[in-house]
């Protein structure tokens, strides 16, 4: 409802005591991922609180976590953590609750902290790191912790932590990819069949979860493989998951939300004590709004803010049901030059590509590739209702080949796609390909495709998820990009498997956060037409939070024109650039 103040409970809001901050900085850590440590005391968390109308906070340690040197050093610093959150609840009778840190992956010692904290200390939950050391939630060792926890109905809070290949990434980290660290862990605790064994846990994924919302039907559709019965039991394990709203306050992001089970299990959570007051306090606008902008009852927005955790803690199980929800509907978001009766993103494998590989490498096993069938393709694009497809490449098994190989068979494959376009236009168009690895033959073969086979497009297979990180494409291949005028199509090298897990996937989308961040897309590629393959619903949920990335660039931050596009002009340029790319 317009102007009401609703009380919360918050879920997500972190101590950063003097001693925690101290023991990071003998650890080497004087700031975190760019980010100062923040001045935080009890008493500055009851201020914001008092402001914001937050009725309890319930507290916990924010990445890094705990474990940072070894079991015994952890161990001590987790009881000091857990010690120190257990006096404000004693010393601020209402207001405050608490998720204590233990020293996983030391489960030993990890269980005795979870008899103290729980037993002794009378905390709420226990919360966790999405990895310890590259150490996931999934891991084989820790059936014992979760038995232990599953016999008492415990609460698991998970945080996204950070990837140890990858600490040097700064702003990368934070707004993209932590937060799939949370999927990610999610993901290895099912494939583990940890979810079937253990349902009496509930648990708590702060932000959002990550991209779990929008990434859920292609985790369920890519792991059917290995059990047929997945999509049945996460049903069933849904009841016991809680999202939090932390840092999730985009219009793209909310209805996926409420939408991932229903609206009572979604939880308030401000990151008060990391987050500052204008992040905290245009999260409860938005999340206040929900009437306007999705027709949520008032009873909804209240079970939100508060309602929702009163019976996550009260120990009520929460079955999912959609039957008295407000229906909640998903925006399809699709850029205005997408058309409804194009496929961009269709795989071609000419039968003449397949020759040539086999003639230069003959132990490659390719019986399993479907080769191209004109005949197929049209009855097909007859059934879905498609009167074009553009061809595009799809080969992973190309890229472990030799730079020399690759260039012979990417020419191999141009002149191929470029007679069947020939051969029936009014259907077909074709994008040639490129080994962005060799930029000579990356604008050597775009000249050909374009100037000589007059191809309709370009696409690039990536694997910048690989890459260190102030690596992007070769400066040569940037400018000539920079003067394209046909679509570019972005195609991870290697789409197959189950997304995160095989980080690859979603290049597309990293390949757009990095060229934002290091400045790249606002130099070369700002008039550039991209096609962004295998997103998954994920490019609009990230668009806001990747939308930063534009303005704050490693080598010259724009914090004053952030500001003046986003708060006075209402012109996010990062993220109407995103919205306005074709995904497909």
């Amino acid at each position: 409802m317009k102007g009401k103040k609703y009380l919360k409970w918050d879920i997500h809001h972190h101590i950063v005591p003097d001693f925690y901050v101290e023991e990071m900085k003998k650890m080497g850590m004087m700031e975190f991922n760019t980010l100062k440590w923040p001045k935080w005391t009890p008493e500055s968390s009851l201020k914001m609180m008092n402001t914001l109308q937050i009725e309890k906070a319930f507290v916990s340690i924010s990445a890094p976590g705990i474990f940072l040197k070894d079991a015994a050093y952890s161990e001590k610093l987790s009881r000091r953590c857990n010690e120190y959150i257990a006096k404000m609840v004693k010393d601020y009778p209402g207001r405050f609750g608490g998720f204590a840190s233990v020293a996983l992956p030391d489960v030993t010692s990890a269980l005795r902290e979870v008899e103290y904290a729980l037993d002794i200390l009378k905390l709420d939950g226990i919360g966790l790191m999405s990895n310890v050391n590259g150490k996931y939630l999934g891991d084989k060792d820790y059936r014992e912790f979760y038995s232990e926890l599953n016999k008492r109905n415990a609460i698991i809070y998970v945080h996204p932590n950070g990837i140890t290949h990858r600490d040097d990434h700064r702003f990368l980290n934070p707004l993209y990819l932590w937060q799939n660290d949370t999927t990610r862990t999610v993901i290895d605790f099912i494939k583990s069949g940890y979810h079937r064994d253990y349902p009496n846990i509930r648990w708590i994924l702060s932000h959002g979860g990550g991209i779990l919302s929008p990434l859920y039907e292609s985790i369920v559709q890519s792991l059917k493989d290995e059990n047929p019965n997945i999509e049945a039991e996460l049903k069933q394990w849904k009841s016991q998951v809680f999202l939090d709203t932390a840092s999730k306050a985009y219009d793209e992001q909310i209805p996926q939300l409420l939408n991932f089970s229903d609206g009572q299990h979604v939880l308030f959570g401000s990151d008060i004590g990391w987050a500052n007051k204008m992040a905290a306090t245009v999260l409860i606008k938005n999340y206040s709004q929900l009437d306007e902008k999705l027709g949520l009852k008032e009873n909804e927005i209240e079970d939100i803010f508060m309602g929702n955790a009163k019976r996550l803690f009260a120990q009520s199980k929460v079955p999912v049901s959609k039957e008295n929800q407000t229906p909640i509907i998903i925006k399809d978001y699709k850029s205005e030059k997408q058309s409804k009766k194009i496929k961009y993103h269709y795989h071609c494998v000419p039968k003449r590509v397949v020759e040539t590989i086999k003639s230069i490498e003959p132990s490659f096993e390719l019986s399993d590739l479907k080769l191209w069938n004109e005949e197929e393709t049209l009855e097909w694009m007859r059934e879905e209702g498609y009167n074009k497809v553009m061809l595009s490449f799809d080969l992973p098994e190309l890229w472990q080949m030799s730079g020399k190989d690759i260039m012979c068979i990417l020419r191999v494959y141009n002149e191929e796609v470029s007679k069947i376009r020939n051969g029936n236009p009014q259907h077909f168009g074709a994008f040639g390909a490129v080994d962005i690895n060799q930029p000579l033959h990356t604008i050597s073969e775009i000249d050909y495709c374009l100037e000589e086979l007059k191809l309709d497009g370009i696409t690039l297979s990536t694997n910048i998820n690989e890459t260190k990180f102030d690596k992007f494409l070769d400066d040569a291949i940037l400018k000539r990009l920079s003067n394209i005028k046909v679509p570019v199509m972005i195609h991870p090298q290697d789409s197959t498997g189950i997304p995160l897990m095989n980080e690859n996937y979603l290049d597309a989308i990293y390949f757009m956060a990095k060229s934002f961040y290091l400045g790249a897309y606002a130099r070369y590629l700002s008039n550039t037409q991209f096609i962004l393959t295998h997103t998954d619903s994920v490019l609009p949920y990230v668009s806001q939070p990747l939308n930063i990335l534009f303005y704050m660039t490693v080598k010259k931050p724009r914090v004053w024109l952030y500001l003046i596009d986003n708060m006075v002009r209402n012109n996010p340029k990062g993220y109407k650039a995103l919205m306005n790319m074709i995904v497909d």
